[in-house]
């Protein structure tokens, strides 16, 4: 009952995520940020909070506050209104993102102020990119072949920075149920660029006599190398 209750509230968000990204009645300003999106073959549109806070107050101030379900629906609407415009593009991309600027308010925070209070929260951190890891691919769907059966089994893999709400387990399959052993099929396996940023508070934000704090910013697929060490400048993550 829960599950159908989810699902069905997350239609509704998506019905007005939907209305909110097809304003070719209104401006039509996200209407040619999605087509500049498809036409740049990209699959992450930037949206403006205060965009959104104008046209639809409320799911503004729950996409901060809920960030994960909100996001969730508004990937989905994201994916529906490309499949509107280009059918043939969205069955390209598995999935579309969404990426937010704009006033942030009380949720525009530093690594120093960044504390639990903030679980679950879309928000914004301001410092300095002191460290990047090198990108790794990170596997999200591995398929595997058995010989002795002639099977072919997949399994999917999310973890605490996916937007599901249970992490599943790491350990990759090697044996089937009965034991014999399975070949990874690498060519129909998926996996996605992982990256790890630290980003430091600016030390003449610190407090008098205090080091500058640091906090670990996870970036995945098309967000991996899109900084290096000394940039300066606001992350947006959800905690």
């Amino acid at each position: 009952m829960e599950d159908t209750d989810f699902d069905q509230r997350l239609r509704d968000l998506q019905r007005e995520y939907l209305e909110f990204l097809d304003d070719e009645e209104d401006q039509g300003v996200y209407m040619e940020k999605v087509k500049q999106m498809i036409a740049d073959k990209s699959k992450r549109l930037v949206v403006n909070i205060n965009d959104l806070r104008r046209k639809n107050a409320e799911r503004a101030k729950n996409l901060l506050e809920t960030a994960f379900e909100e996001q969730i629906a508004f990937q989905k609407a994201l994916k529906e209104y490309v499949s509107s415009i280009d059918p043939t593009y969205a069955k390209v991309q598995e999935e579309f993102f969404v990426a937010f600027s704009g006033s942030f308010g009380t949720k525009h925070v530093t690594p120093r102020s960044l504390t639990s209070r903030y679980l679950g929260n879309l928000i914004c951190v301001e410092g300095i990119v002191t460290r990047v890891s090198l990108v790794h691919p990170k596997v999200v769907r591995s398929v595997h072949y058995c010989p002795a059966t002639q099977k072919v089994m997949e399994r999917k893999y999310t973890d605490l920075t996916s937007f599901e709400a249970f992490p599943t387990t790491a350990i990759y399959p090697t044996k089937d149920e009965d034991g014999n052993p399975l070949e990874t099929e690498f060519g129909l396996s998926r996996y996605k660029d992982h990256q790890t940023l630290t980003v430091q508070e600016m030390p003449e934000r610190a407090p008098a006599g205090q080091l500058p704090r640091s906090v670990d910013v996870v970036c995945d697929d098309d967000l991996v190398d899109k900084c290096k060490p000394g940039y300066m400048g606001m992350s947006t993550s959800r905690r």
